[in-house]
């Protein structure tokens, strides 16, 4: 029987891994699925919440534009992985198996750090989130989503330039002709806005907007960028011997975020001058202003799950995606904003504050998107370039799953790589014609 036994286990063996391995790849399939749609809905909800109206303090309707109050709640929804993350509710040896790691021994010295260490300096790139978030909040009241969602690419230009600067990182020449593309398609889109918008006005059709507000609003964007840059340098710099499970990282950025949100910002926004009832933003008017309009509360939620649910997919899907699919989900979730918002301006209604007109300029933007993905696609060596070089040798890994590296599913920076000195070792992308015996 004990033969019987086992030569039926031969047999459901390879059945049994080939069913494993399709329940893997419809996981993984589910979980790019959560990140396109999610990723896209994370853009439209905020557009529309920053459209709709509520209740303030003073029995009044205004439109809730409150850009720093949807930081917090991008915080809380990240705060919610932490219910997710198994080794956080064990019983035994939950914790304490990440308690001391030790790191490899160089010489005679070994340092130990603690759990409670790492989950402290995760509160590093909260301090950077929040003000990437908020600028980038307050840059989306002043233009259009799809804008929006393509000035995000201006990291990676950013981040380049800072890795050269800052960590001494070696550019190629195809690492440059991807920044161009990339700055080149960023400004293309700029442009398309800015004349779009203008002739919209001239026209006096729908979506119209001040040109000065418009510039605003990208200009903030931008600046949020450069933060969320720097974020990935100091994570670079300071984080090195943080290795917390991807669930961990994100939902102990997001108690920290919140945490200094209560206690830090949210006073400062208070006393700072602004056009809020006299401040900069008075988060007593937001939560009055939420709790008075149903539409609103819905739509904070739908925002809230739909944040919660994009870090917990890509977090899934961390090592299972390749530079092609990263670049093909961002051109998709951009497309997607664009879709929706021109279909809410010819479908439904194009006085909507949160649709998008096409204008004679939008040839342009569309020109920009694609030089845009066309950048990423040579930065990342999608693209080999027969005029360029490309240097040979095993990339060093991230010590750990960053809050930045998570938010581009992948880090923007260019990759450390140990390779020889000697320019002999390149690879080159044309074929050789002739190898040595």
């Amino acid at each position: 029987p004990w033969v019987s036994f086992a030569y039926q286990l031969a047999c459901i063996g390879p059945s049994l891994r080939a069913i494993l391995e399709m329940v893997g790849a419809r996981y993984t399939a589910m979980a790019v699925s959560g990140l396109l749609i999610c990723g896209s809905l994370n853009t439209i909800t905020m557009k529309v919440a920053f459209s709709m109206k509520g209740t303030n303090l003073d029995g009044h309707q205004e439109v809730f534009q409150k850009p720093w109050f949807i930081t917090f709640i991008m915080f809380v929804a990240m705060s919610s992985s932490l219910l997710f993350d198994k080794s956080m509710w064990r019983r035994k040896n939950g914790l304490q198996e990440s308690l001391i790691d030790s790191s490899p021994d160089a010489g005679n010295y070994v340092r130990s750090v603690t759990w409670g260490y790492k989950v402290r300096m995760v509160s590093i790139p909260a301090v950077f989130d929040i003000l990437a978030t908020g600028l980038c909040s307050m840059g989306f009241l002043y233009i259009p989503a799809s804008v929006w969602q393509l000035l995000r690419g201006a990291e990676m230009v950013f981040a380049a330039l800072f890795a050269v600067i800052f960590l001494q990182r070696e550019l190629f020449l195809y690492h440059w002709l991807g920044v161009g593309l990339c700055t080149c398609g960023i400004i293309l889109v700029g442009m398309a806005s800015v004349w779009g918008s203008g002739a919209q006005a001239d026209t006096g059709s729908g979506g119209g907007g001040d040109v000065h507000l418009l510039l605003l609003g990208m200009g903030l964007a931008l600046g949020g960028q450069v933060v969320q840059a720097a974020q990935v340098i100091a994570e670079e710099w300071l984080l090195t011997e943080v290795d917390l499970p991807g669930l961990q990282i994100v939902g102990f950025e997001g108690v920290w975020g919140g945490l200094i949100m209560m206690a830090f910002v949210w006073p400062l926004l208070f006393c700072l001058p602004g056009t809020d009832h006299g401040h900069l933003e008075d988060e007593r008017e937001a939560f009055s202003m939420v709790q008075s309009n149903a539409a609103l509360t819905t739509m904070i939620a739908l925002y809230t799950f739909s944040c919660a649910t994009y870090n917990m997919a890509g977090i899934a899907v961390t090592g299972a995606l390749s530079a092609v699919h990263r670049v093909m989900l961002e051109a998709f979730r951009t497309s997607i904003v664009w879709i929706f918002g021109l279909s809410v301006h010819y479908l439904v209604d194009p006085n909507s504050p949160f649709g998008e007109a096409w204008t004679p300029y939008s040839w342009i933007e569309v020109c920009g998107f694609m030089v845009l993905m066309l950048g990423q696609a040579v930065y990342g060596e999608m693209i080999r370039l027969p005029c360029c070089t490309y240097p040979v040798g095993t990339m060093q890994p991230s010590n750990m799953a960053s809050p930045g590296a998570l938010r581009n599913l992948a880090s923007p920076l260019p990759p450390a790589r140990k390779q020889e000195a000697n320019p002999e070792t390149w690879a080159s992308p044309l074929p050789s014609r002739a190898a040595n015996p």
